[in-house]
């Protein structure tokens, strides 16, 4: 198996693991104290407290390592795509254990992503493990999406949390996507003294708070698919605009890649609704107790 093949690979197992640690994170904060920015670490300690949010959050650290991995061996830009793509399998599952059927415009999105996934992979280009990082370029970048998350969670409307979590989850994708290209090229000491795994840190600790309030005080849906839609944005772009990512192994190939990640993102967002068909209670879409069946985007 190429490198690239086993990134993609890498891909789709970490999106099934955070899908999972979702829906349990979800469930679990539901009986938790209020979560709170100013107070981290009673925060921490009163999700912890919940067991299903704790196995959640084990599941979500195996996702975020196998998506690390990912990262290390293919571009950014295909491992968010393939990731996104988890949700063309989590969706059957979902409605293959529920026994509910799928509504054909579903079908039709998950058909769409599956084909859009497949295009990608027919004639994706691995790049260069030792691709050069434009420090300047992509601390102006980090910067300027931290910025536009402040300004988004300023309100504290649920949905908006939802969406700079989701800026902050792309922008600590494309640190740590940096960081992945720093060791492969310099080593692993200078990719840890370097400033993406500060970077990674700060965005990740942000986006944990914004997504997990988000998810407490609203109804998930929204929060889920505002999220999954900013950080397939964020990520993809940074990896074609700021690390060089490049679309398709031949010029021919760029403009049918490109549809593919704009169609993978639609059909995306089409299935967040589904996760609130696919639950047991008719309030799931609008209520702040809507436990989600999948989420699109790992994290």
């Amino acid at each position: 198996m190429s490198a690239l093949a086993l990134g993609l690979a890498l891909a789709l197992l970490a999106s099934l693991a955070l899908n999972g640690s979702y829906l349990l994170q979800h469930v679990g904060s539901q009986d938790a104290p209020q979560v709170a920015v100013r107070h981290p670490l009673r925060t921490l300690r009163g999700l912890l407290g919940s067991r299903l949010w704790a196995a959640g959050l084990a599941c979500g650290l195996l996702g975020w390592g196998l998506h690390v991995s990912a990262l290390a061996h293919a571009p950014l830009s295909l491992v968010q795509a393939f990731a996104v793509g988890g949700l063309a399998l989590a969706v059957p599952v979902a409605a293959l254990v529920l026994r509910e059927p799928l509504a054909r415009g579903e079908l039709a999105a998950i058909a769409l992503m599956v084909a859009a996934l497949a295009l990608l992979a027919l004639g994706a280009q691995g790049g260069s493990p030792h691709a050069h990082v434009p420090t300047a370029a992509l601390l102006g970048c980090l910067g300027a999406c931290a910025l536009l998350a402040a300004l988004l969670a300023r309100g504290a409307a649920p949905p908006l949390l939802g969406a700079a979590g989701g800026v902050l989850y792309g922008a600590g994708d494309v640190a740590t996507k940096a960081a992945t290209l720093t060791a492969a090229r310099h080593g692993i000491v200078a990719a840890l003294v370097s400033p993406w795994p500060l970077a990674i840190v700060l965005l990740s600790c942000g986006a944990f708070f914004c997504f997990q309030r988000g998810l407490q005080s609203g109804a998930a849906v929204p929060v889920v698919a505002l999220m999954t839609a900013a950080t397939n944005a964020v990520a993809t772009l940074g990896g074609l605009l700021v690390l060089g990512d490049r679309l398709g192994r031949t010029p021919a190939l760029a403009l049918p890649h490109a549809l593919a990640l704009v169609a993978i993102g639609l059909a995306a967002w089409r299935l967040a609704p589904s996760q609130a068909r696919l639950t047991a209670g008719p309030d799931a879409a609008g209520g702040g107790g809507a436990v989600p069946v999948a989420v699109a985007v790992p994290r």
